[in-house]
């Protein structure tokens, strides 16, 4: 039997006994207080450091590497673990479509459903009919409520209660979670919520978290009830904003990407982990609430939507139903944690994904951040002064992805990174321009070339290193030689396009003329360009509130192709042509 220590979170005035041997990021977990494991526990990111104290010494550790070996005194400040996420919940799709949702209410007085001669009950299962048989005859019955989805009755319940249906769409995201809740007997949205994905403590990007359900015995269920977990929370809140929710609510409408889809399932993503990288089932997933413990009316209709192949998910899925059917030829570019992209119109798109993060999410950045309170957001260098925008408006802690796309501009364009992308030396800048007040900010932390972006008071510092601008050249050169070899396998050429649409929430925070100066983007005429916002969790809500819907998703399915950029020859050369600034 193992040993058995005793760990004192000092801040929370919390004592907990873990076994030995655990790591000490475990431990935070099983304290109720996850970290932040952007690099799933291999100890490369740094994010996890925190202050412990052993034997009366105290020390900095990497909690992710750190094993407990002896009774703890541990320092968690808030910044640790509770993660004020700057979380994208808007749209900029003005949506036209009409209101019929696929749920729906009726009532019926129950002196007609006694009269009637062949019932009211054929298009319904075995559960509705007992409930029925039940409710019928219950004291004070004075009729019944039918749930109806599609042409099947779903539930029945107890006298008139049509007033009240709810119905949500759920944007999963790698990083963070949007929930949308809308009246489905008008159209309202009633509610935003949004969260960042609990399984965040288990990696940043979704190769981590696979390699975790297949390396774990428990991974994939642990991986699984995150998610759940994180969807409860949010619809925990609702519950509480809002009349009679939890027990009429009928119908959530899900997307997210391949990998989101086969953890929120508990369904093995190993498939995912290997080439040619499939999927359990590229088809809609449809279930009721009580079979994946969502917090809902047990015969809430669950559909999630469907995949296009690949790691491109049902999240680009739900950004083609936003898009118009104009038949022009699109190039839309969902940029999150992962990169997807789609090259064409409604009766033909091909379809690819590729490497977006963690490194243009904060990840693999020695002082990056995800876009939470604190992170640098904006950045502009005028006149020698380093001007800086901070989530928050508080002190800086770090530097989130939109933020490193304008310090690298804003450095090529002052020439201290060269195209190749190489930081020049003080020494080099110095002969330049010797009056310039950023040949302080250019210095060597552990031997390699960093420029200064902020000096904390305690004589910390938040820069950006040769390190860093290398990780930024391999995240933008797959993002953008990916558009290039999609769009040749299409046949068509940059200047032939006729609108470039952003999605996903890096993309809508990130400063478009930068990522086309840095080379993120294809260079375009601006005024092609449409930054749509959170374009997922618009498409899953347009799909929750017209039936009709599903018809285009159905289109968009038969008439897409999935590009395994993998396979393409030309991709490496492209990829490593296109590392330059």
């Amino acid at each position: 039997m193992k040993k058995k220590y005793e760990l004192n979170f000092i801040n929370q005035n919390l004592n907990i006994e873990v076994e030995e041997g655990i790591t000490i990021a475990k431990a935070c977990e099983l304290a109720g207080y996850p970290l932040d494991m952007v690099c799933n526990g291999r100890g490369t990111c740094g994010k996890c450091k925190i202050t412990i104290e052993e034997n009366n010494e105290k020390s900095i550790v990497l909690s992710c590497v750190t094993k407990v070996k002896n009774n703890l005194n541990i320092y968690l400040d808030d910044e640790n673990y509770n993660f004020k996420a700057n979380i994208l919940e808007t749209s900029t799709i003005n949506d036209k479509a009409s209101f019929s949702p696929s749920i729906q209410k009726t009532y019926l007085d129950i002196k007609i459903i006694k009269n009637a001669a062949n019932g009211y009950l054929d298009r319904c299962d075995l559960y509705v009919l007992k409930k029925f048989s039940n409710l019928i005859y219950e004291k004070g019955c004075k009729g019944i409520t039918f749930i109806n989805y599609e042409n099947e009755i779903i539930d029945v319940q107890l006298n008139d209660v049509t007033e009240y249906l709810y119905g949500a769409s759920i944007d999963i995201g790698t990083t963070s979670v949007v929930l949308y809740v809308y009246n489905l007997n008008t159209g309202e949205l009633l509610k935003t919520y949004s969260s960042l994905n609990m399984q965040i403590s288990m990696g940043a990007d979704v190769i981590s978290r696979i390699m975790y359900a297949q390396n774990s015995k428990t991974g994939l269920f642990e991986l699984n009830q995150k998610i759940i977990n994180t969807i409860n929370k949010m619809l925990n809140k609702a519950d509480l904003d809002l009349f009679e929710f939890k027990e009429n609510l009928y119908n959530i409408v899900l997307c997210g990407n391949s990998t989101m889809q086969h953890l929120l399932f508990n369904l093995r993503p190993d498939s995912l982990g290997s080439s040619p990288f499939s999927s359990i089932t590229n088809n809609y997933i449809e279930c009721f609430s009580e079979e994946l413990k969502i917090n809902a009316n047990l015969r809430c209709k669950i559909i999630f939507l469907p995949l296009l192949g690949g790691f491109v998910g049902a999240d680009t899925t739900s950004v083609l139903l936003t898009v118009e059917n104009d038949n022009k030829n699109k190039l839309i570019i969902d940029l999150g944690t992962n990169g997807e992209i789609a090259i064409g119109n409604i009766k033909k798109y091909l379809v690819s994904s590729t490497a977006c993060g963690p490194a243009l999410e904060g990840g693999s950045i020695e002082c990056g951040m995800r876009g939470t309170f604190g992170a640098i957001e904006k950045c502009i260098i005028k006149n020698d002064e380093v001007m800086l925008k901070i989530i928050g408006d508080t002190k800086p802690l770090g530097i989130c992805g939109s933020g490193i796309i304008d310090i690298i501009a804003e450095l090529l364009k002052t020439n201290i990174i060269d195209n190749t992308g190489r930081m020049i030396e003080k020494e080099e800048f110095i002969k330049i321009r010797p009056k310039s007040k950023l040949c302080d900010k250019l210095v060597k932390i552990n031997g390699i070339n960093c420029f200064i972006i902020y000096n904390n008071d305690d004589d910390s510092k938040i820069y950006l290193s040769q390190k860093d601008i290398r990780q930024i050249q391999l995240a933008k050169s797959s993002i953008f030689s990916g558009c290039m070899i999609l769009m040749e396998a299409f046949g068509l050429r940059v200047d032939k396009i006729d609108e470039v649409v952003i999605s996903g929430a890096f993309g809508n925070y990130i400063d478009i003329d930068n990522a086309m100066y840095i080379g993120l983007l294809p260079s375009v005429d601006k005024l092609k360009i449409k930054n749509i916002g959170n374009g997922a969790g618009k498409g899953a809500s347009m799909y929750l509130n017209n039936k009709d819907m599903k018809y285009k998703c159905n289109e968009i399915v038969q008439n897409t192709k999935h590009y395994e950029l993998a396979n393409d020859v030309k991709f490496v050369d492209e990829y490593i042509k296109n590392m330059n600034f």
